[in-house]
């Protein structure tokens, strides 16, 4: 199990080389490199050196003996602009088909691609759902071309009238087993969002729940956070109400053995000065290790 940090926040604010010092000198092993600036059509992935560019992160990362063990899609695309089947098909899975390509040229095993979820959950569950499988069977060709797993992730939305975090794709682990069981593909597997589950306010499950009901070869990967319930604040563990005991002994209990990625640097990075930022990544992997320290106790009770 590798301990790996999302770079984002780190690359955007101080730069690749100093993302990536930072993070190995921190004790990570790994990164999980966001390709959500793909949304924009202006990105330099986009463009025709997108090849060279990957090409150029990942002998950054080698150099440094850090692994890109994840990415994530592009997903911040417009509700209308999934909606339009053009658009959709013109700009939105060539995105997708080149970010699996990308994460291909880095070494990463899993590319977290969220599922469609443009329409309102409730009451258009299992559109969605058709829709999605239709959706992902159009990915995973790709996915084998370039021998990365699609992570399917579990999803929340945000209620327009009540102004309050309701379920989405994925929120329950009946609706989370079926999609990636529909799926039956090996390139298929659940990425969970650890800091997603307990958000809806129809919740009835914790993230333990979750990891004992996808169980130990659906659960592949996972993204690592804490909050109030109430806010996908994305803090560190500990900061917030989640039951880490209660997740780490599931977790043994499957037998897990992806990898241990947060999803944090917004949150803890973002807003200290730069003298601090390797102080505060230390925490985080100090946290990291004893959490992950837990899961092999659980393993082996």
């Amino acid at each position: 199990m590798l301990l790996s940090m999302n770079l984002e926040t780190l690359l955007r604010k101080h730069g690749l080389e100093f993302a990536l010092d930072t993070y190995r000198k921190a004790g990570f092993d790994a990164v999980d490199y966001e390709l959500c600036c793909m949304v924009k059509d202006n990105d330099r992935f986009n463009g025709d050196g997108y090849r060279v560019i990957a090409e150029e992160i990942r002998r950054a990362a080698d150099s440094r003996g850090l692994i890109i063990n994840q990415t994530h899609a592009p997903f911040s695309f417009s509700k209308d602009l999934v909606a339009d089947p053009v658009a959709y098909e013109e700009i939105v899975l060539p995105r997708l088909v080149r970010s699996l390509e990308i994460s291909g040229i880095f070494g990463a095993k899993i590319c977290v691609i969220h599922p469609l979820q443009h329409l309102p959950y409730q009451g258009n569950e299992q559109v969605l759902f058709e829709m999605n499988m239709k959706h992902y069977r159009y990915l995973l060709p790709y996915a084998k071309e370039y021998g990365v797993k699609i992570g399917v992730e579990n999803m929340w939305q945000r209620d327009p009238r009540r102004k309050c975090i309701t379920a989405s794709v994925c929120a329950f682990s009946e609706e989370f087993v079926r999609y990636i069981d529909t799926l039956d593909d090996p390139y298929a597997v659940a990425c969970l969002d650890v800091g997603h589950v307990g958000l809806p306010a129809n919740a009835t499950e914790e993230p333990c729940d979750l990891v004992r009901a996808l169980g130990h070869d659906r659960l592949q990967a996972l993204h690592i956070h804490d909050n109030d319930y109430c806010g996908d604040q994305h803090w560190l563990p500990f900061m917030g109400k989640l039951n880490w005991t209660e997740t780490m002994r599931a977790l043994g209990e499957i037998d897990y053995t992806g990898d241990f990625t947060f999803e944090t640097s917004t949150a803890l990075i973002s807003g200290f000065d730069v003298a601090c930022v390797p102080i505060v990544a230390r925490y985080l992997s100090d946290i990291g290790r004893y959490l992950m320290g837990e899961i092999e106790k659980s393993r082996q009770a």
